[in-house]
């Protein structure tokens, strides 16, 4: 164990991410790649203790995530009862981030729930074994977190919760978010987006902070993140040319973008901001997409443009539906 230090939170971020990177490649699990890589990102990056509270709401969210991917495989993809059930499940989880109390379970069910839900609009996707190796990736990153965690000790510092809201602000930040939520899984059932994971992936998680200008803010800010993400793998593939797809030279790579995000995490704040976009997105972009026959470049830029579509539309939609509450509240006073 090394002594405490604040820095020792970005060694945390770059070896587990890292080591999940290695794990998926060494066990051929490049279709699932991104579980592996994105989960240490999740539970490292936006959870500063590892307490048994917070595992068990980890482990928890999965689970229901899981559950919903196995309600999607028997009820159809647009139906009209899933499209119901999805709103209700991120309208649940929507009010329990804006109670506060279970903030980690409800942030890590939309999350997971909606890219499970993207995977499971894949025609060739076999559900079992989808959420065979996303609950895998779980426990190995409960593990590797938990391994880094005392191996990387740093000072105490609090759980940070969000400010809380009056019960007007919860009912009505929810029901924009969930309505969002779920406006972005009936658009990825009906396009034939299966590349578009970060895309997804970005529509929800600009919704986190709920408010409007959290919302805007957040969608800046992921924008901002993608595009980083993004250029660092396209450098990484111009300098290594045709040697990317040796693991050895892939995963220091990777190691050292991490650590300069991670840095620049730590440098911006606590929270999901424009580094925490660019871990995520260098998560998707080497977890999910660099296999033998198909490159860094292609999928760098795809991600770039697709994400800036999907927040443009999002937060073009976020004022369509904060202008309109807006008005219903202004209309109730008078």
């Amino acid at each position: 164990m090394f002594a405490p230090t604040p820095f020792n939170k970005v060694l945390r971020l770059a070896f587990g991410a890292s080591l999940g990177l290695l794990l998926a490649k060494l066990t051929n699990s490049d279709q699932w790649g991104v579980f592996f890589t994105i989960s240490p990102v999740l539970l490292l990056g936006l959870i500063p203790r590892l307490t048994p509270f917070v595992v068990l709401q980890y482990a928890s969210a999965n689970l229901l995530a899981g559950a919903m991917v196995l309600l999607y495989s028997w009820l159809g993809s647009i139906s009209v009862v899933m499209t119901l059930l999805v709103f209700v499940y991120f309208l649940w989880l929507f009010r329990l981030m804006a109670k506060g109390a279970l903030f980690v379970f409800a942030a890590i069910a939309i999350i997971n729930g909606s890219i499970f839900l993207h995977f499971a609009s894949y025609p060739s996707m076999d559900p079992g074994l989808m959420l065979g190796n996303a609950l895998l990736a779980v426990v190995l990153a409960l593990v590797i977190s938990g391994a880094l965690i005392q191996l990387f000790p740093v000072p105490d510092q609090p759980m940070q919760m969000p400010p809380a809201k009056t019960e007007l602000e919860q009912q009505q930040q929810s029901l924009v978010a969930a309505a969002l939520a779920t406006l972005s899984f009936i658009a990825f059932q009906l396009l034939d987006l299966q590349d578009s994971l970060s895309a997804q992936a970005s529509t929800i998680l600009i919704l986190l902070p709920m408010s409007f200008t959290g919302i805007v803010q957040a969608g800046i800010k992921r924008a901002s993140g993608v595009l980083l993400g993004s250029a660092y793998a396209i450098a990484i593939q111009l300098l290594l040319y045709d040697n990317y797809q040796h693991l050895a030279l892939t995963i220091l790579a990777f190691f050292f973008g991490m650590l300069i995000f991670a840095r620049a995490q730590q440098l911006e704040g606590p929270g999901s901001g424009v580094a925490f976009g660019g871990m995520t997105t260098m998560a998707i972009i080497f977890g999910q997409y660099l296999k033998p026959d198909q490159d860094l470049m292609y999928s760098a830029l795809y991600r770039i443009s697709s994400v800036s579509i999907a927040v443009v539309m999002t937060l073009v939609l976020v004022t369509i539906f904060y202008l309109q509450l807006n008005r219903h509240n202004l209309n109730k006073r008078q």
